[in-house]
């Protein structure tokens, strides 16, 4: 084997023959074209490879690729490095070199367009390349550029030719649901699928350890929808009990009563009362937890059909906060029960998580005069669908929305966009836009009613847990009762609605 000493004589008496020299710049130049000739070939392959819809986007990707470093300096993505030369260079210390520096990309052709990845530069980071977004698009002649941050020192460019949110859902699971919109169902409440990105990868929601939900968009961008795809995928699950409430006071939730332990639409007195017995459960709940779980916290042993997960929906729920400032006996009754409600609905999401209690807001705007603060910024969840102005998406998702232009709620007012909602997602960083799942009315009616043999009464199960804890507890280990008075009553409460199966509805 040839050491460095053996190369090194070798170059040495090649160089000394001056007939042989010819040859160095071929030697030198062909592993540089066969490099670049399989390259080449490769990318042929690829492209031969491709299907119609993808061989259009490779060439664009190539394009953008080739041209980066010129479309850098047309918009701006360049800085200038200003430095004193190396010691061994030739020109003097004193002057100051100046260096342009252009961020490196790579790019990836999709079927919607091209994915750009570029690393920052100095002062060349995620905001330069916001403000440069829309020259990009004019430049690359594409419709849109979204920009976001995946990592640190990584920006990430979308150049969109067709625009997948605008696309129908992908299949997760073609087995989910027959007949209809691909769904997946879980087989635990803690997991809920939301929909999927713009990558086509699947959002979940954080539900586990959640007390409060708040969803808001203008009407008829897919509130209602995304409510039923919950409800669709929790309906099987005997450990999850409904209460529905309908501020609308329309049909939407005719069908789906069948699967809810309680039910209301828009009469305030009713809802108020509802909304009491859950309360009652809570307090229920809080009283037992350690001597029927054994644990502070429901999710550490998840729920289970005694002990199931109440999902409290309130569709326009503004309805209900409304006060009156009447002076006649009726404004006053209603403003008492707003009140009543108001006070009922913040306590559930305060103290209900460890007990196994989630509350849906669905509005059209959640500002104060809609949603009171109180509730609305005590929930850990927050959705937006198609806002129309500022101050309503901030209101939903806090100021940090405004720094994130390309998921901002108020560019999704094209109905191009219905069904498509603006949230941050657990695990991702800033905010995500999801395609939600679209699902049917009828079919969530009918999957609502053919899992309606599987309501109960939370309270009642409650109370047979706790009388059967408790008569464990009486006995001593010789079989002999110990003398107790009998555990105090639940308080009394009026009758609920749908409190057993065979209750009338």
């Amino acid at each position: 084997m040839a050491g460095p000493d053996d190369l090194a004589d070798l170059i040495t008496d090649q160089l000394a023959n001056p007939e042989q020299l010819i040859y160095l710049p071929l030697a030198v130049a062909a592993p540089v074209a066969v490099w670049w000739t399989a390259r080449l070939l490769l990318l042929l392959s690829r492209y031969a490879r491709a299907d119609r819809m993808l061989r259009p986007m490779l060439r664009r990707a190539w394009s953008i690729k080739a041209g980066w470093s010129r479309d850098a300096r047309r918009v701006g993505l360049v800085q200038i490095d200003r430095s004193r030369p190396r010691w061994w260079s030739s020109p003097p210390t004193a002057s100051v070199i100046e260096r342009e520096m252009i961020p490196a990309i790579r790019v990836q052709a999709c079927w919607w367009g091209v994915l750009v990845d570029a690393r920052s530069v100095g002062r060349l980071g995620l905001t330069a390349f916001q403000q440069a977004a829309p020259h990009l698009a004019d430049v690359w002649k594409v419709r849109q550029v979204r920009v976001e941050q995946p990592s640190p020192g990584l920006v990430r460019l979308r150049a969109i030719v067709r625009d997948p949110l605008t696309e129908p859902t992908p299949p997760a699971d073609p087995h989910a649901i027959e007949g209809s919109t691909p769904l997946p169902l879980p087989t635990d409440p803690a997991v809920w699928h939301a929909g999927v990105d713009a990558d086509g990868v699947p959002v979940i929601i954080r539900s586990s350890g959640v007390s409060g939900v708040v969803v808001a968009g203008l009407a008829g961008y897919g509130k209602t929808s995304f409510i039923n795809a919950r409800l669709v995928q929790l309906a099987p699950l005997p450990q999850v009990q409904w209460v529905l409430i309908d501020g609308k006071g329309g049909p939407d939730y005719d069908d789906l009563f069948a699967r809810a332990w309680l039910c209301a639409k828009d009469d305030p007195g009713q809802v108020r009362d509802h909304l009491a017995t859950v309360h009652r459960l809570m307090i229920d709940r809080q009283h037992t937890i350690r001597s029927v779980l054994g644990c502070k916290n429901m999710w550490q042993v998840g729920p289970s059909p005694a002990w199931p997960l109440v999902l409290v929906v309130i569709d326009e729920a503004h309805t209900f906060f409304n006060e009156s400032k009447g002076t006649d006996a009726q404004s006053k009754q209603l403003d008492a029960l707003a009140r009543a409600t108001t006070r009922l609905v913040e306590e559930l999401i305060r103290k209900g998580r460890n007990v196994g209690i989630q509350v849906v807001l669905a509005t059209q705007k959640a500002t104060a005069d809609a949603i009171p603060t109180k509730i609305r910024d005590n929930c850990q969840v927050a959705v937006s669908f198609a806002q129309r102005t500022s101050e309503a998406a901030t209101a939903i998702l806090g100021s940090d929305i405004t720094a994130a232009p390309d998921e901002h709620p108020r560019r999704l007012t094209d109905p191009a966009y219905i069904g498509v909602a603006s949230m941050a997602a657990a695990h991702r960083p800033g905010f995500t836009l999801i395609r939600t799942h679209h699902v049917p009315d009828e079919l969530a009616d009918r999957i609502a009613g053919q899992h309606a043999h599987l309501v109960r009464d939370p309270a009642r199960l409650l109370q047979q847990q706790t009388t059967a804890t408790a008569s464990q507890n009486d006995i001593r280990e010789d079989g002999d009762p110990i003398r107790q008075d009998p555990p105090a009553a639940f308080p009394s409460s009026k009758p609920v609605q749908h409190a057993e199966q065979d209750s009338p509805r």
